[in-house]
């Protein structure tokens, strides 16, 4: 019965696969037989959209917005335009405008915090939003040796003016590792580490080692303080956010630098910074694996450096009347990272932005940032190049939502720049992915 059974499903492997392929050159011959690439004025190539417009007219569609938009940027040229200046969540596609943000507005090295000097032995500092002290990933401990020369250190509390939370953020994912809150000074990425199998147990920081209660629970953690539920199973690792606050930092802090810290409400006159990680380490690895607060504290980083003022739709409002001021539709953007449901913005919109890190900044600098199809971060499973990667993009998830948006290489080696936006289907987002590899891949091979 069991061989049948995995015979079977060999079989039906097999057949949604083949299914997939049929679907995949119907459509490629579809757009080659109806002329779906012309000669344009002046000899240029174009994409002819009224048959990409009727591929997606098709039963796939249905019940569901799709909008894609493909530049060629060499030429300034719109080469597909479908539902361009509609307005669709992002998802993680919001962290392409907090690239162009913590590029545009934050120095090469990161800013860590603002100081003032009391006399030889003491310090009062400011966290200044950068997320890479005792990070799980970065491990950064510059901050600790920084301060470390000093008898009496303080830190300047209440210096966040926005919530810990992002507007629209859903508020079960509290306890779930890409949700940690937002605050002035993060330590160990704002999470509680937690690593248990058969050689090693690591549970850091410590101080939280002692709230733990060892029992099966719908959460991880208590919504409204650091008590922590853990599972009694063998083996298991976890990323749990823990409750923020000036005293909880301050506690984390005296125990790294083994003395008691002090909390006052301001400084009392001129400040200095000190400056820390790359900031361009910290903006690969958030666009790499889609690191929410990663993201979250670039944009309060920028604020509070900017305009010293740690709050997101300040520097949002700021950049947006500035150097993002001409973009075609002006987005509702309220977090760094996607996490937010509030947020809209155009395929059109998103072009713009990533039109201008392309004149900005070389090609060599940018893919650094950007998942590469079929190879590395968010895209190595999907959109995978035949004898080279094709797709150099941020993906964007979040229930019943697949956005990816970023640049395409064509066969004959030409750069374009698209975004293409999903939102409101209930199909599984894998069947969407591939409608997308097929529409991606008859412009990679035929533009």
């Amino acid at each position: 019965m069991l061989k049948t059974t995995t015979f079977m499903l060999k079989i039906y492997k097999a057949m949604s696969h083949y299914n997939y392929l049929i679907e995949k050159t119907k459509i490629i011959a579809l757009m080659a037989l109806m002329g779906s690439f012309i000669v344009g004025c002046g000899g240029a190539v174009k994409v002819q959209q009224k048959n990409i417009h009727k591929h997606f007219k098709g039963k796939n569609f249905k019940n569901q917005m799709t909008g894609l938009i493909v530049i060629d940027p060499e030429k300034n040229d719109t080469l597909v335009n479908i539902n361009g200046s509609q307005y669709f969540i992002p998802a993680s596609n919001t962290k392409i405008f907090t690239l162009y943000t913590a590029l545009e507005l934050l120095p090469e090295k990161m800013p860590l915090f603002r100081y003032q000097k009391k006399g030889i032995d003491s310090i009062l500092i400011a966290g200044m939003g950068n997320p890479t002290p005792f990070h799980p990933f970065f491990k950064d401990s510059t901050l600790v040796s920084a301060l470390a020369k000093y008898t009496h250190v303080g830190i300047v509390g209440n210096r966040l003016l926005d919530f810990p939370y992002g507007p629209g953020w859903a508020w079960e994912d509290y306890d779930t590792y890409y949700a940690p809150e937002r605050s002035a000074l993060p330590l160990y990425g704002n999470v509680f580490n937690v690593i248990k199998n058969d050689t090693v147990s690591i549970q850091e920081p410590l101080l939280f080692a002692s709230l733990i209660k060892k029992k099966d629970h719908q959460f991880y953690r208590s919504a409204e303080k650091n008590i922590f539920y853990l599972p009694e199973k063998e083996s298991f690792s976890l990323e749990i956010p823990y409750k923020t606050s000036d005293s909880v930092t301050a506690i984390l802090l005296g125990n790294l630098l083994k003395k008691e810290i002090f909390i006052l409400p301001e400084f009392s006159g001129e400040t200095e910074i000190a400056y820390g990680t790359s900031r361009d380490i910290v903006l690969e690895r958030m666009m790499e694996v889609s690191d929410n607060f990663l993201a979250e504290q670039l944009l309060l980083s920028a604020a509070e450096f900017t305009l010293d003022s740690m709050q997101a739709s300040s520097i949002q409002e700021y950049i947006l009347k500035r150097s993002l001021k001409d973009l075609a539709q002006k987005p509702r953007w309220v977090d760094g990272s996607g996490l937010s449901r509030y947020n809209l913005f155009t395929p059109l919109s998103m072009t713009q932005v990533l039109h201008k890190l392309h004149l900005k900044y070389s090609w060599d600098k940018l893919i650094r940032f950007f998942p590469i199809g079929g190879e590395k971060g968010t895209l190595k499973n999907w959109f995978k190049g035949e004898e080279k990667p094709y797709i150099y993009a941020k993906t964007g998830s979040l229930g019943n939502t697949y956005c990816l948006s970023g640049f395409l290489i064509t066969k004959k080696n030409k750069t374009l720049i698209f975004s293409y936006m999903n939102n409101h289907f209930t199909k599984p987002s894998s069947q969407i992915k591939q409608e997308m590899e097929i529409v991606l891949e008859a412009i990679r091979d035929q533009y």
